[in-house]
Order: C-alpha cells, then structure tokens, then sequence
C-alpha cells in the first residue's frame, strides 16, 4: 500500500508541476492574443477573427487547470475558523468527509463533461478550426487531477487530515 501511495502522491506532483506550466502558457497566449487583436483591430485596421476566440479559449484552459494546481496545494481561499474549534477527533472526520465529497463531485463533473465533449467533438470553432471539444478538454483534466489529488489525500496517514484547507 505504500509503494501505491508514492507513485500516486510523485505522479500528482507532476501533473501540478504541468498545470502550472500549462497555466503560465495559457496567460502568455491571454495576453499576446490580446495585445495582437487590439494592435491589428485599433492601429492596422485588420481585425484579427481568431485572436478573441484563441484568448477565450485560454482563458477557460487557465480557470480549470490553475484551479486543480491550486487544490493540490491547498490555495484555494477556505474559511476554516469553525474547524479550527473543533477537537482534533472530529476535525479530522470532518475534513476526511470533505475530501470524499469533493473527490465525488469532480467525478460526476468529469462524467458529464465526457458527455459533452464527445458531442461537441463534430463542432469547430470557426476562427481556430479546432473542435468545439477544446473548450471541455480543460474541465476533463480538472477532474481527473482533482480525483487523483483527492485519492492521494485519502490515502495519506491519519494525522496529515488535521486541516479542512485541504478540500478546496
């Protein structure tokens, strides 16, 4: 059990050593997107079409992913004072119960989004000539990450579940 627990814990540190490199990228290509729309619409007059959708596009890449590299890290903003009024006993209970329903709900999240993505994969972004699918892809990866992060903080000894921060 915990040969699995280290492949599991090194293979969600680097899958969020990924994201944020993937995160960096996708706001570089935010702001050069941009910067290039509004130089070629404004001052050459030649609006360029894909810049806007290109950016969108990035933009819904840097939401989902940044927001699993945050959870592996417990950088989401949490408001832990009650928990913090707990005993020990039922803080760790408590967070155990959070960590299990997070993990739940990207699950079904990833499923549904599995769905919608095979249906969209016929339609294409006019401007980038990709597959509409592009746009759920991120929110895929979202919930497998979390799911893996979630696994791996279950699995982690007992006393590592003190803090309610680490469910997002």
């Amino acid at each position: 059990m915990h040969r699995i627990l280290e492949l599991l814990a090194t293979l969600d540190r680097l899958l969020g050593r990924l994201e944020w490199l993937v995160a960096g990228l996708c706001m570089v290509t935010i702001v050069v997107s941009t910067a290039l729309g509004v130089l070629f619409r404004d001052l050459l007059d030649a609006p360029l079409a894909w810049a806007n959708d290109l950016g969108v596009l990035a933009l819904l890449w840097l939401t989902f992913i940044g927001a699993s590299a945050l959870y592996k890290e417990q950088g989401h903003i949490a408001v832990d004072a009650l928990a913090h009024m707990l005993p020990d006993r039922i803080r760790k209970v408590v967070g155990t119960g959070l960590i299990v329903m997070m993990g739940v709900v990207i699950a079904i999240t990833g499923w549904e989004m599995l769905i919608l993505v095979e249906l969209q994969a016929t339609k294409k972004i006019p401007s980038l000539g990709l597959p509409r699918s592009f746009n759920g892809i991120p929110v895929l990866w979202m919930s497998a990450s979390m799911a893996l992060a979630s696994l791996t903080q279950l699995l982690r000894p007992r006393a590592s579940h003190t803090s309610l921060q680490a469910t997002g």
